[in-house]
């Protein structure tokens, strides 16, 4: 095993842990407060993806997939940890909309290949640069052509929990996080740019957009793949 597949499993034994504290260290206990903060977003990825038959990646404790759920026809929502998504099954939704499966994003085993839209919010950062091509072609090969596709993530900031970081011999951003539990782990945190993301996508998708609320620090790349 490499290097960044080493961070890679360092990562979900961080998320694992970190599931009890996870809502709260990111102030995501009124999903209400929440949807209402980041209504533009809200909004444009409503926009994207309603109606259509979603695979929502790393989901963790549900969040986004509540809010999913009030737009698209169905969501199979998927994360690697049990710890972290028995507590998005715990949470409000719609009826007979929302699937939990357990699978890992890097290579979706079990999962099918029709869905018609996939969303990931604050995932594209913590992948590895050497990891990134190979992830979005597995991703794609679990969707229909044409199907919509939109990543969500955060802009560059100023947070204790970025602060120090170091940069490994692929250039990934890397900074040591220490749990209310004492427990301490390496997590990769990327900030690409535009430019980056969007000739990462190049051969691999079309129509691709990027966009970016700095009152809010996110940016969302979204784009089809290939007919």
């Amino acid at each position: 095993m490499g290097e960044a597949e080493d961070l890679v499993k360092e990562m979900q034994e961080y998320y694992r842990i970190r599931a009890p504290w996870h809502d709260e260290y990111m102030q995501y206990t009124d999903n209400d407060a929440l949807e209402k903060f980041l209504q533009p977003i809200v909004s444009r990825v409503e926009s994207l993806l309603a109606g259509l038959d979603v695979l929502e990646l790393a989901c963790g404790t549900g969040n986004w997939s509540q809010i999913l759920s009030r737009h698209v026809r169905s969501l199979v929502a998927t994360d690697i940890n049990e710890e972290t998504l028995s507590r998005a099954q715990a949470k409000q939704y719609p009826k007979d909309v929302v699937t939990f499966c357990l699978a890992d994003a890097y290579s979706l085993d079990g999962i099918g290949s029709e869905f018609g839209g996939a969303f990931a919010a604050d995932w594209w950062s913590h992948v590895p640069s050497s990891l990134l091509g190979s992830f979005l072609d597995s991703l794609h090969s679990h969707l229909r052509a044409g199907a919509r596709v939109v990543f969500l993530d955060m802009l560059p900031r100023d947070h204790p929990d970025l602060l120090p970081y170091r940069h490994d011999r692929e250039g990934n951003a890397i900074c040591r996080r220490t749990l209310p539990d004492g427990s301490s782990f390496d997590v990769i945190k990327n900030f690409p740019d535009n430019k980056e993301i969007l000739e990462m996508l190049s051969g691999r998708s079309e129509r691709a957009e990027y966009q970016e609320w700095n009152e809010l620090g996110r940016w969302l790349v979204t784009y089809t793949t290939p007919a």
